[in-house]
């Protein structure tokens, strides 16, 4: 057997899925909320690209968008006359305080150049990130993820390349953070839902009080918001939880399939990058191209009803998942958002990263994944994994997608599992 060029045949081993009655799975186009892989058959798609396209594969809007900029020229090297544009849209994201925009490629870029504006400005190195978390995959915050060494809790709070950690929910170790490492903390950073923890969300009461301390300490707070961001409207999700940052990362979902990244801030958290302290270098960063997305994107959003019909229809999508289970003597429960959730078999959500890990359930979690998949119903397969709904998910996908998940529970139920 030849070697693959590509190795396993993805740049990114998330995007992978595993064999399935010995074939593998490889997509030859998308539109909407499907998948058509290379032999042709059409799922229903709940990855969305990781979250990427919350209005849906190749939107007519933002297609003919791109295609006019590839026309005119995608890459000029000089800038563009619809950068500021596009970043204006975006800013509508930060509201009445932030209200600063500078474009990335990537999320993990985006959030690469939030710790270094929060390093410069406090002149302090640390960065303080959530247990569980995911922040991208640079070495220095690539760390204290699901299931790692560092993520296990002892009475050393691990310290790795200018990066430590802290336990979402747990305020007495704020406290603790704050009180014997205060002077060196650059800033904290966090996503308002921990995705890549089965969708925890940190509670109000915990997002108060690390506010709080953080500005009575002069340390910036970075929400991350590449997965979930524009997912509970053209808002931050930080703020509506109870967080207020400094800085905020943007990715996935404000080009709709298009890569691009973006850091927002408050004017004092970027005036280190408008006087030039914290230089914002990258050829590709805000392109015609990237912008276009954004603009198109940010447009179709000013409608509000979109969202209405968003979070309707993934309530009842969670309802229905939670009582075909149910019918089968199964316990089930979903945590998150009704745009973005995780599906869990017990009786209670869990509160913290510790808890979670309790409840884990890979060899449920698989066999459903693999059931879904022979309906025509494609998940993330993790045990942590999340189901993304997008604007494109209609009747004929609910209908589909119910029918799975009942196949999916009387699947689970004749293996014997008791949830």
């Amino acid at each position: 057997m030849n070697a693959l060029t590509v190795p396993f045949g993805v740049s990114s081993r998330a995007r992978s899925l595993p064999l399935l009655d010995g074939k593998g799975f490889t997509v030859a186009r998308s539109q909407g909320a499907r998948l058509f892989d290379t032999e042709g058959r059409s799922f229903v798609d709940y990855g969305m690209a990781m979250g990427a396209t919350l209005i849906g594969h190749a939107h007519p809007a933002v297609v003919e968008a791109c295609k006019t900029a590839l026309e005119n020229g995608p890459m000029p090297g000089f800038p563009n006359d619809i950068e500021e544009l596009a970043g204006k849209a975006l800013a509508r994201i930060g509201g009445a305080r932030v209200t600063r925009a500078t474009f990335a490629t990537t999320g993990t870029e985006a959030v690469h150049l939030a710790c270094r504006i929060a390093r410069a400005t406090t002149g302090r190195r640390l960065i303080a990130k959530a247990v569980g978390g995911y922040d991208g995959w640079f070495d220095p915050v690539r760390f204290g993820l699901v299931e790692s060494a560092e993520a296990e809790r002892t009475n050393i709070r691990p310290v790795k390349e200018d990066t430590t950690l802290f336990r979402v929910n747990e305020i007495d170790d704020i406290d603790q953070l704050f009180d014997e490492m205060g002077a060196d903390l650059a800033a904290i950073l966090v996503e308002p839902m921990l995705g890549n923890t089965g969708c925890l969300v940190p509670e109000r009461a915990f997002f108060e009080h690390l506010t709080r301390r953080a500005q009575e300490n002069g340390t910036q707070i970075i929400a991350d918001e590449v997965m979930v961001g524009l997912r509970r409207g053209v808002r931050l999700v930080s703020e509506e939880l109870g967080l207020m940052p400094d800085l905020v990362t943007l990715g996935k979902a404000i080009g709709s399939g298009v890569p691009v990244a973006a850091v927002l801030g408050t004017p004092k958290a970027f005036e280190v990058v408008e006087n030039g302290t914290v230089p914002c270098f990258g050829t590709y960063h805000g392109n015609p191209l990237v912008a276009s997305a954004v603009l198109a994107t940010m447009k179709l959003l000013e409608d509000e009803s979109h969202y209405t019909r968003l979070f309707d229809w993934g309530a009842a999508l969670r309802r229905a998942a939670v009582e075909a289970f149910a019918a089968e003597g199964i316990t089930a429960i979903t945590t998150g958002f009704d745009s973005v959730f995780s599906l869990w078999f017990t009786d209670r959500m869990p509160r913290s990263y510790d808890e979670a890990k309790t409840k884990v359930r890979p060899e449920a979690t698989k066999r459903v994944s693999d059931t879904l998949r022979r309906h025509g119903v494609v998940s993330l397969p993790s045990p942590w994994g999340r189901y993304f709904i997008s604007l494109a998910h209609g009747d004929s996908e609910m209908e589909q997608t119910v029918l799975a998940f009942r196949a999916a529970a009387r699947d689970l139920a004749a293996s014997g599992f008791k949830g």
